[in-house]
């Protein structure tokens, strides 16, 4: 799908109905009070066919030339129901009446991950294709054709579900890139500006169907309220959703104000004390902030644990999440994954090594003149060569491994040591270390050097070794012998 060199066929503003023009100008209010388009941006509209989507597609053609848009049009095929293949075929022609460049994508309705509902699989396929054909033509926004009744319709199933006030904040007008420039008009008022400019569009009839809960809560639960309780509930609803979400956004940023986060790969730490001293509804925010797919009691379970005040304690959480409690810090993240076979790997001297199930690389450079500034024995160290046996190995740590911490004057083991430097448990296996041939720990990379390798005032020759980490960090360069 190309960009259009040409603007849209802008139909004629003077010969149209009134109420039609009226509802665009609301539709560009809403596009410049929510930040959608500041104007002269590349949008790739999804139309399905239906009342909503036609009425976003010819609002937004009438919009783009005083908004220099430039659109395209999107059609993606669900094939949940026969006959949906004419939607395409219609949408095609919608887009060429417009002089609008098309897109049209398809389910495969035979392929889909276990588990998944059909509904479930062509969304996922629907959202994919439509970042794949935003992609292509370059498009900063995705514009879908969500109204205000969706918009009562999703608050009011996420109330009777169970949610919190960020559930209650409903469809976000804008989320990325997609945009949602019909969320202040109603179902009734896009059908009525369809009739206004005698456009036919495509009815779905699976929108009759009451065994999707969303058609029930539009065609029972919504006109009880309606009728019984507020005549304007869908507006109610849409607009204390605008409420919630500013409210949610606010109580996001005072969390995070609040508390003090450090992220180390994919895990987050919190620190306990200052958890504790936030009111609940702060500390469910600033937990949520670093793992958002809790749920309500995932979070209560892990605050639980966090606020106990032991250290040590671990809980599984849904989605492959674990959580612990080290030294004062909460810890958050991914199920880690048992650490694979490694034999040790023989490192160059001089030269460089990689480490492949550690994801970095060691250096080992000999030379004879003392460097400058010493390194801090984390990143690089520097070593006395007469003292170290080669070869020089790297790998992992083992059950009895003992060295004498630089300083410490005493042999100590390696897990105690891990232990006072509160190093998790989980991440000890994964620290190299650099072992000479005599099985000696020369090096605990990234936290000390062994005492007995140091460099002393009789050094004539020394071994600089240094870490390139996986993150890409590493210490001061050393000289090539």
């Amino acid at each position: 799908m190309k960009p259009q060199p040409r603007a849209a066929r802008e139909p004629s503003a003077a010969r149209e109905p009134r109420a039609a023009r009226d509802l665009v100008a609301r539709v560009a209010r809403t596009l410049e009070r929510r930040g959608m388009l500041a104007g002269g941006e590349t949008v790739l509209v999804a139309v399905s066919g239906g009342p909503d989507s036609l009425c976003l597609l010819n609002c937004l053609a009438r919009l783009a030339r005083p908004l220099r848009l430039r659109l395209h049009v999107a059609h993606f095929d669900h094939r949940l129901r026969d006959g949906s293949e004419k939607d395409a075929a219609f949408v095609a022609r919608q887009a060429r009446r417009l002089g609008l460049p098309f897109a049209a994508g398809a389910a495969d309705s035979v392929d889909r991950p276990p588990g998944t509902s059909p509904e479930e699989a062509a969304r996922e396929r629907r959202l994919a294709f439509l970042e794949h054909a935003a992609d292509s033509v370059g498009a900063a926004r995705i514009a879908t054709g969500h109204t205000l009744d969706d918009q009562a319709e999703t608050v009011l199933m996420r109330l009777v579900s169970g949610t919190g006030r960020r559930g209650l904040g409903g469809i976000p007008p804008v989320r990325g890139r997609y945009i949602r420039p019909l969320i202040d008009v109603s179902r009734a008022e896009a059908a009525a500006f369809c009739r206004s400019l005698r456009l036919a569009p495509r009815i779905d009839p699976t929108n009759a169907d009451l065994a999707f809960r969303r058609n029930a809560v539009r065609a029972e639960i919504l006109p009880i309220l309606a009728k019984r309780f507020n005549p304007r509930i869908a507006e109610t609803l849409a607009r204390s959703a605008d409420v919630w979400r500013d409210e949610d956004a606010f109580l996001d940023e005072r969390a995070r104000e609040a508390i003090a986060f450090e992220r180390a790969g994919d895990e987050v730490r919190i620190e306990v004390e200052r958890l504790r001293a936030l009111p609940a509804a702060l500390r469910r925010r600033a937990v949520r902030a670093g793992a958002p797919d809790l749920g309500a009691d995932g979070t209560e379970r892990l605050l639980e644990m966090a606020l106990s005040g032991e250290t040590g304690p671990s809980i599984h959480l849904p989605l492959g999440l674990r959580a612990r409690v080290e030294y004062g810090w909460l810890v958050l993240g991914r199920e880690p994954d048992r650490p694979a076979a490694a034999r040790p790997v023989r490192l160059e001297v001089p030269g460089q090594t990689d480490i492949a199930w550690w994801g970095g690389r060691i250096a080992v450079w000999a030379r004879t003149e003392r460097p400058d500034r010493w390194p801090d024995g984390r990143r690089a160290c520097v070593v006395d060569a007469a003292r170290v046996a080669l070869p020089l190995w790297a790998r992992r740590m083992r059950p009895g491994d003992r060295f004498r911490p630089f300083g410490l004057g005493r042999s100590k083991k390696l897990g105690d040591f891990f232990t006072d430097e509160k190093v998790p448990r989980a991440e000890r296996a994964r620290v190299p270390l650099v072992v000479a041939g005599d099985g000696k720990v020369v090096w605990v990379v990234g936290h000390r050097v062994d005492d007995r390798f140091r460099v002393t005032e009789e050094t004539a020759r020394m071994l600089w070794i240094e870490a390139h980490r996986p993150d890409g960090s590493r210490g001061p360069e050393g000289e090539r012998a």
